[in-house]
């Protein structure tokens, strides 16, 4: 059915039918948004694990943990994150199988929850957070390079090279998911290798033991829910475009119409959960050290305080990791879900190369480093803010459909979900009840706004929209995913 849905773009009923959607200002195909073919699958779960293990690596992580110390202990720093990423990395899985089963990406799948046009409501509230980190990390990486710069040549230019650092990631980004993940390949072991050294370095040279750094304790000000939020806080984004990179992982033929779940995900699963919670795992453990040893909640400065006048050719190669895990998160995590995002706007006028340009732009633009004294707090804001959407996705599918997407009527203007003018009531009424529940428990406002909304958006569907807007996946238990050709259809 994929390829079926990707040759009939070809045809001159294709042509006809986006003739008659670009008359209706609708804009629903392009070449980039189409559901992956079997030939386009070229992901192995090995390359998916490597791939993750280099989004996973970055400096919002140890940043996050030194900035919740000492309100809380390291050891409860430690257990908030396993269990804020094991949460992140079930979801990933959970909804990564819409790519696995059906090939779409996120801007894509959104359709049949929010509406053709609605669907651009949670895609921009996912993509802020994805260009609001790429600004932010490009600036970390530039702010290495600069670092470096001054101990060989004494000039200083930041400016520049968050441009220069900025245009290298976006390029890397443009040239597509191949060019992405054999960059991951060179990057996430060199990154693994050099975070194990720079850990090892500072607790020699501040003469810590773990025993000593896990003595610590906490002087309290910050609860446990809360800490645990803040870090699912930066991967949560991710769950949300899960299938953009499922999308991509190998499959036999009959792999989207595997009944048993685990069968067809368990290789995005392993590679969730320890390429996701290895490394932040790692990543939360250099943090608290840098943060107990050097007081500071940057990375960067605490290896300069700790390095540099001792030994500066460490010091440059551990700034060269630092610039290699801006870039591997950056291009992966920062770039393709929003570039993919602005596609869905303008799909037969901007490719995937172009979205990414405009996303790598802005972030940029929005300077988003002078806000850097408060990255709990924004990841907090982020959580909340996507919960919500979470909980509409996994409703409706899991749920509601079952698994049963009637995946050619996304892609047809005037089809089954048009709902009320383009736009589905359900998830605009569930998702601002349950994003304002954030504002009464703050601390446990993933909590909160992902079960508010579940629990809305299912009745909402169930005895009112299915009863108005014809859905066969959730009505008609004999509805198969198996339909007919897609020529007939579109």
């Amino acid at each position: 059915m994929r390829n079926a849905l990707i040759e009939v773009l070809k045809t001159k009923k294709g042509v006809a039918c986006m003739n008659q959607d670009k008359e209706k200002g609708i804009s629903l195909k392009g070449k980039d948004i189409m559901p992956t073919a079997n030939s386009e699958r070229n992901m192995s779960s090995l390359a998916y694990l490597v791939l993750w293990i280099g989004i996973a690596v970055q400096l919002v992580t140890p940043i996050t943990a030194a900035q919740l110390y000492p309100a809380l202990s390291p050891t409860e720093i430690i257990v908030a994150c396993i269990l804020g990423n094991l949460i992140v990395a079930v979801l990933l899985t959970l909804l990564g199988d819409i790519g696995v089963k059906y090939g779409i990406p996120y801007a894509v799948y959104i359709r049949a929850c929010f509406g053709y046009l609605g669907a651009h409501i949670p895609a921009v509230v996912r993509a802020i957070p994805a260009i609001f980190w790429f600004g932010f990390q490009t600036w970390m990486g530039a702010y290495a390079l600069n670092v470096i710069m001054e101990m060989l040549t004494g000039y200083s230019n930041l400016t520049l090279l968050i441009i220069l650092f900025g245009a290298v990631q976006i390029i890397n980004t443009a040239m597509g998911i191949e060019a992405i993940t054999k960059f991951e390949w060179l990057a996430s072991p060199s990154i693994l290798i050099i975070g194990v050294i720079l850990q090892v370095f500072i607790m020699n040279q501040h003469n810590l033991t773990f025993g000593e750094i896990f003595a610590q304790g906490g002087e309290g000000g910050i609860s446990m829910g809360y800490a645990v939020v803040v870090m699912m806080g930066t991967y949560i984004t991710m769950a949300l475009n899960a299938p953009d990179f499922t999308r991509f992982l190998k499959t036999n033929k009959n792999k989207k119409n595997e009944s048993n779940w685990w069968k067809a995900n368990n290789g995005s699963f392993w590679a969730h959960t320890i390429g996701l919670v290895g490394s932040m795992l790692l990543f939360t453990i250099i943090g608290l050290t840098s943060g107990v040893a050097t007081g500071t909640w940057n990375p960067i400065d605490a290896m300069v305080q700790t390095m540099g006048a001792d030994s500066p050719l460490l010091l440059i190669v551990c700034l060269v990791f630092v610039i290699l895990a801006q870039w591997s998160t950056n291009i992966s995590a920062n770039l393709l879900p929003p570039g993919y995002i602005i596609v869905n706007f303008f799909p037969r006028k901007i490719t995937f190369a172009m979205g990414s340009i405009i996303a790598g732009v802005i972030g940029l633009l929005i300077q988003p480093w002078n806000y850097a004294d408060f990255v709990p707090q924004i990841l907090l804001i982020i959580t909340a803010t996507l919960a919500p959407i979470v909980g509409v996705m996994f409703t409706d599918y899991y749920l509601l459909r079952k698994r049963k997407l009637n995946i050619e009527e996304l892609y047809k203007v005037d089809g089954q979900y048009k709902y009320w003018k383009n736009l589905n009531p359900a998830a605009v009424i569930a998702y601002i009840p349950s994003g304002l529940s954030v504002l009464l428990f703050p601390d446990y406002g993933f909590v909160s706004a992902l079960f508010i909304s579940m629990v809305l958006y299912y009745t909402l569907m169930k005895y009112w929209i299915c009863k108005v807007y014809v859905q066969p996946e959730i009505t008609d238990a004999q509805f198969s995913i198996e339909g007919p050709e897609v020529e007939q259809q579109v």
